[in-house]
């Protein structure tokens, strides 16, 4: 099934989760009993999916995802899979550059499972020139521990404030 995504300021859904995770939050210990050590690769995940994007990376962006991960953008249909994920995230790193102002808010762990949320305001600047794109919103990651004990994206929600804006 190929899955048409369109990049305007109704549909930077996609894009805004992409930039929103920081280092910097609430430093929360394990509330779900899982241990400091897990909650710490968690944020290492999320500050590394900030860096992705920040940076155009799209190989590291992928690497960072689960086996079958589902991306669920606001108003696009879900995208199942790396190989479905790869072109749009790959289409909107050639076409803008990204910055971003984030909160971690908060990241929890549970044996295998755990999860981090966060806000943003993301600016996405066309590489050809033109209007700014702004969004601000929040994004859900779901992660699951891997056979060799990294953590992994298997799921991830966004949902945005409102519109985008053009600048």
């Amino acid at each position: 099934m190929v899955v048409e995504w369109q990049a305007t300021p109704g549909t930077l859904g996609c894009l805004r989760e992409s930039v929103c995770p920081g280092v910097v939050g609430i430093d929360r210990e394990a509330g779900m009993s899982g241990k400091i050590e897990d909650i710490q690769a968690i944020k290492q995940l999320a500050a590394d999916w900030r860096r992705g994007w920040l940076t155009g990376d799209a190989e590291l962006l992928l690497s960072l995802f689960g086996d079958d991960p589902v991306l669920m953008p606001q108003d696009q249909p879900p995208l199942h899979g790396k190989e479905t994920i790869r072109p749009v995230y790959e289409s909107a790193l050639k076409e803008y550059d990204f910055s971003s102002e984030s909160t971690l808010v908060e990241v929890e762990a549970s044996g295998d499972i755990g999860y981090f949320w966060s806000t943003y305001v993301l600016a996405a600047k066309p590489k050809g020139g033109g209007e700014v794109i702004r969004s601000a919103g929040k994004s859900v990651f779901i992660v699951k521990r891997q056979s060799g004990g990294s953590w992994k994206i298997v799921r991830l929600i966004d949902n945005s404030d409102g519109p985008g804006e053009v600048a």
